[in-house]
Parts: C-alpha cells; sequence; structure tokens
C-alpha cells in the first residue's frame, strides 16, 4: 500500500519506509487554482524522484522511491487552501531478499571439526544493534564461539565446530526504525556415539553366546547404517571381528565358543562420518545351560577386627538341577588372584570369613553348585576392611582460596574435628566448571596436607571447587567454594637489552678466560 495523506483532512503526518512510495494531495475549491508545494520552507519547482500531478480540483506531489532527502515538512497554497505535513522516512534493518531466502529456508550444515561461519550483511539506519540466540539464548564471546558487527554485516563464527553447536539460531537486527529477525538452523555432523547402556547377555551356553545392546543416543547427524561385533578371548591379546548386523538389528549370535571359556565382545555404531568408538561387555562365559547362573555381588553383614560376615542370595537361574552349595572366594583388594575362602561348597547363604589381616581390604565373590558343576562367579562386592567399624570423617573447615591465577587456584583449609576415632587419612579434590555438573577429581593428598593446588584451568572461567576428608569408612561431607580465573597475562617475547656497553668484539689472549655478559627481558 502507499501511504497517502490528504491535507483537507488535516491527517498531518506520513510514515514512508525508504524505498516505498508515498503521496500527499490536496483538493482546492476552483478548477483554475494554480497551487504551489514548499519544502521546509522552500518553493519545489521540481525535486528527484517527486512528480507533481493535477487532475481537476486535486492536486498531488507522488514521490516514487523515498529516500532520506524526501524527509521534511511540505506545505500547499493554492487560492483559499494553505496547509502542510510532515514526512518521516523510515530506515529498518534489511537484508537481501534471496539471500535472506537461502538463510531461512535451507539449514547449514558442517562437520564436525570444520570452521562455521554465519555471515548476515544488512542495510538500514546506523546504528544497527545486532543481537544473536541459540536455542532461545543469548550468546556472548567465548573461547569457542566469536561474534563480529561492522556497520554492514554480522557474523557468528566456530573454529572447530561440534555435535553440541546443533540448534536454532537467531539473529536480531535493530535500529531506532525496526527490528529485523532472522531464524537459521545448524546441523553439525560427525561419527555417531558408542552403542548406549551396558551390553546384556541374552544368553550364554556351551554353544553359542547372544548379546544385546541400545542404539547410540546420538547417531553424529548421520543415521546409523550398521553395528561391527568384535571378541576377544580373556587372557589373550587382540580382537577379532565376528560380523556386522544391519542398523535394524541390535541383536548378535556366535557360535565360535569353546565351553568354559570366557569372553569379552565389544560393538561399535557406523555412519557416512565413521565409526564410533567401542561399547565394551563384563567378562562372559560359555557355560552348559545346566550350569547355574550367576548370582548378584555378595553384601557384607559386619567388619570386625579379623573376621568379616557376608550374605548372598541363589541366583535367578538355577539350572536344570537343585543347587547343593556356593563356592566362596577372596582376594585383596588392587589384585588379581581369587583365593578359596573354604574348602568345599557352602550350604548356607551366610559365611563369616576368619582369619583375615586386620587393616586390609578385601573383596568377595560367591558361585553357585549343581549337578552340572560350578556355574559363574558373582561380581565382586563392594571392598570392606577387616577392622572395627569407624565412622566417616567430618567436613573440612575454613576452604579458602589462598592464590590464584589465570590457569590455577591454590586451596588451603583446616583439618576437620576427630571424634570417636574418624581420623583423616587423606583429602580428596574435585572441580567442576559452571556450566557443567559433572564433578572431577583432581588432587589425592595425604592426610598432613592442608593445601593443594588445582592446575591446568581455563582462563576467565568459573569453577567450583570442593574438598573432602576420606578413611577407612570412606569419604566424609565435602565442603564447597566458587573461583573466577583471572584473564591471562599477554604472552610477550623475549627481547635483549644491548647497549653500548656490550661489545661487539673480543680480543683475548689464549688462555685466559671470557665472561660476556648479554641482559634481556
Amino acid at each position: 500500500s502507499v501511504p497517502r495523506c490528504y491535507l483537507n483532512k488535516q491527517l498531518a503526518t506520513v510514515w514512508v519506509v525508504k524505498g516505498k512510495p508515498a503521496e500527499l494531495s490536496c483538493t482546492v475549491s476552483k478548477d483554475d487554482v494554480t497551487g504551489t508545494w514548499f519544502k521546509d520552507g522552500l518553493k519545489l519547482t521540481s525535486m528527484q524522484g517527486v512528480v507533481f500531478e493535477k487532475k481537476g480540483l486535486v492536486h498531488k506531489l507522488i514521490i516514487n522511491k523515498a529516500e532520506d532527502i524526501h524527509a521534511g515538512k511540505y506545505r500547499f497554497e493554492g487560492g483559499d487552501v494553505k496547509t502542510e505535513a510532515s514526512i518521516f522516512v523510515e530506515d529498518p534493518p534489511q537484508v537481501d531478499k534471496v539471500l535472506l531466502k537461502n538463510l531461512t529456508s535451507v539449514p547449514t550444515v558442517a562437520k564436525a571439526g570444520q570452521v562455521v561461519k554465519l555471515r548476515i550483511p544488512f542495510e538500514g539506519r546506523l546504528p544497527i544493534r545486532a543481537t544473536w540466540f541459540k536455542d532461545k539464548t543469548e550468546l556472548v564471546d567465548n573461547t569457542r564461539i566469536r561474534l563480529d558487527k561492522t556497520d554492514t554485516h554480522t557474523m557468528l563464527s566456530i573454529p572447530s565446530c561440534e555435535r553440541k553447536d546443533c540448534g536454532d539460531y537467531k539473529v536480531r537486527l535493530k535500529n531506532d526504525s525496526g527490528v529485523l529477525e532472522i531464524n537459521l538452523k545448524l546441523v553439525v555432523i560427525d561419527k555417531p556415539q558408542p552403542p548406549a547402556g551396558r551390553i546384556k547377555i541374552v544368553q550364554s551356553s556351551a554353544n553359542d553366546i547372544t548379546i544385546q545392546w541400545q542404539p547410540p543416543k546420538d547417531d553424529g547427524g548421520k543415521p546409523v547404517q550398521r553395528y561391527i561385533v568384535e571378541r576377544q578371548q580373556v587372557g589373550k591379546n587382540g580382537w577379532e571381528t565376528l560380523g556386522e548386523t544391519p542398523r535394524s538389528c541390535t541383536t548378535f549370535t556366535t557360535n565360535k565358543v569353546e565351553e568354559d571359556t570366557s569372553y569379552y565382545f565389544r560393538v561399535r555404531a557406523v555412519n557416512v562420518e565413521g565409526m564410533s568408538d567401542a561399547l565394551e561387555s563384563d567378562e562372559v562365559k560359555a557355560i552348559g545351560k545346566a550350569s547355574p547362573g550367576a548370582p548378584d555381588p555378595p553384601e557384607i553383614v559386619s567388619s570386625i577386627k579379623d573376621t568379616i560376615t557376608i550374605s548372598w542370595k541363589a541366583p535367578r537361574k538355577t539350572g536344570t538341577s537343585q543347587i547343593v552349595g556356593y563356592i566362596v572366594q577372596k582376594r585383596k583388594k588392587g589384585t588379581m588372584t581369587w583365593l578359596p575362602v573354604t574348602n568345599g561348597p557352602v550350604k548356607d547363604k551366610k559365611l563369616k570369613v576368619t582369619n583375615l589381616k586386620k587393616g586390609l581390604q578385601y573383596e568377595f565373590r560367591v558361585a553357585a553348585v549343581n549337578a552340572a558343576g560350578t556355574g559363574d562367579a558373582s561380581d565382586p562386592s563392594q571392598p570392606v576392611f577387616a577392622q572395627d567399624p569407624t565412622k566417616s570423617p567430618g567436613q573440612v573447615q575454613e576452604l579458602k582460596v589462598s592464590s590464584c591465577d589465570s590457569t590455577s587456584v591454590t586451596l588451603t583449609w583446616n583439618r576437620p574435628e576427630v571424634k570417636d576415632g574418624n581420623e583423616v587419612k587423606s583429602y580428596e579434590v574435585e572441580m567442576r566448571p559452571s556450566h557443567s555438573s559433572s564433578w572431577t577429581k583432581c588432587l589425592t593428598l595425604p592426610a598432613e596436607a592442608t593445601t593443594g593446588t588445582v592446575k591446568g584451568l581455563q582462563p576467565k572461567e568459573k569453577y567450583f571447587l570442593r574438598v573432602r576428608a576420606l578413611n577407612d569408612s570412606g569419604p566424609g561431607e565435602a565442603t564447597e567454594l566458587e573461583a573466577f580465573m583471572e584473564a591471562a597475562a599477554p604472552v610477550v617475547p623475549p627481547r635483549l637489552l644491548i647497549d653500548d656497553t656490550v661489545k661487539n668484539l673480543l680480543v683475548i689472549r689464549a688462555g685466559n678466560p671470557i665472561r660476556v655478559n648479554i641482559p634481556f627481558e
């Protein structure tokens, strides 16, 4: 539509977008009246882009394509008519229509690790403010994303894109004349994540083993094409490829097994971008169907001096005959060798293990026995010390930051209060960035330590740090604080400070010492 102002009706203001037409008109009482147009008090006889028109009693001033020069106060005088109106030329942010269609209709696709640059050239009255958003959250410059703006364009740059950069982006261009919002979509493709969850053993027999897995939670932006299944015999090096399955099949059966032999299995997902990391199974034993299954890990009932009492439940799969007892084994934590606790099967599902070395930490496992033989052993129990029960240590006191630079922070604290033998054996320092919910252990310190330095942090980042005391009963409650890394100091190359005092020619008698001082900073 063309903005029109009928001056006789006192519509005294016209708003027109730059580049669009506009029209002023006035009706006089007699046909022979010769009207005159004025702009900002000056008589108009001609003007670039303006046409004067008279049809009967109606006098018109027509602007074909409004520009900044057309803004101002206009007046018409003719006969007994004298009236005026103002034209304001708006110049909101604009983007080329073809470019705008290309940006908004087709997602921007990049491979992981590539450079991504989203450049939006624009026109409009300055100053124009540009704001970028991702998934409705405003973006700012950081170590991964850079935002640039000039008077003619704005650009978002990601030097090495990742899957987490996928999403809906929006750039908002705003000036005093209006707002333009452009919606963009970025898709980053990569190799898939490993299959999800754990590898489930559907069936294990003397003849075959069937495994099952879940598809990866993230396929990398491209459909999974197939899965590769590999196997390794326990105690041997090297993995053997067993075969592949199509994307629709997440189970695999192999008959290349030997009875009473244990294996590891692993599965990888494959798409057009490559192969995922492997999801690896626990140890799987090929045994006859008549043997019992593995019980759940034993539970620790009590620990006193050199005696630990454990209990367990019968396995869910008992085999084809009745369970006659259980084989109980022990090992010191950190060792690989399992030793029998008794000379033969134990009929009860509870056992008091004696003659242990006080102060050592032990693990236990059990295996059910029936007429067909001994079944798979359970997973190990939780480690437990052979000693009188103790309490976990209390919280460390007065945790604070003693010093901090751009990449490291030094913490100090006071020891927890000792009560009822809950003495500290060590300290554990953990940290997490403010944008993450996962804690990472970064230091383990001896009991006498009350200070620790966490290194390798990122400049201008906020971190949460916590310290907890540990003893034989486990970790105590953590004490937490917040730290902000300073900006990194500029890196300056070395410079020689050579002046007239440094000689550039030395004449030395053979056998005499030479000493040359070269100052630098």
